[in-house]
């Protein structure tokens, strides 16, 4: 009985995935017309390098930031009564 639900939804979804690509794949082109149009990816602006670098740099110094206020609570041992788990029900 499982089996056959599971199969349901498997061939339901492959139905579905079918009908969302159908669209796509009617209207597709496979040799485009003009050369600009075969070409239509952006281009690295100049300083996506360095931007690149700062994103990462910023990413790293809110981790660092973070990391030592952990440190500096856990050290300090401020932990409050609702932070912590609650007891067992049972």
């Amino acid at each position: 009985m499982q089996i056959s639900k599971m199969t349901a939804r498997a061939s339901a979804l492959a139905t579905g995935g079918l009908a969302a690509a159908l669209p796509m794949l009617v209207t597709a082109d496979e040799v485009p017309q003009y050369a600009e149009a075969a070409n239509r990816g952006l281009g690295l602006p100049g300083d996506g390098v360095m931007i690149g670098f700062a994103t990462v740099a910023g990413l790293l110094a809110i981790f660092v930031v973070a990391t030592l206020g952990y440190l500096y609570r856990r050290e300090r041992h401020l932990d409050w009564e609702f932070q912590k788990s609650d007891a067992p029900h049972h």
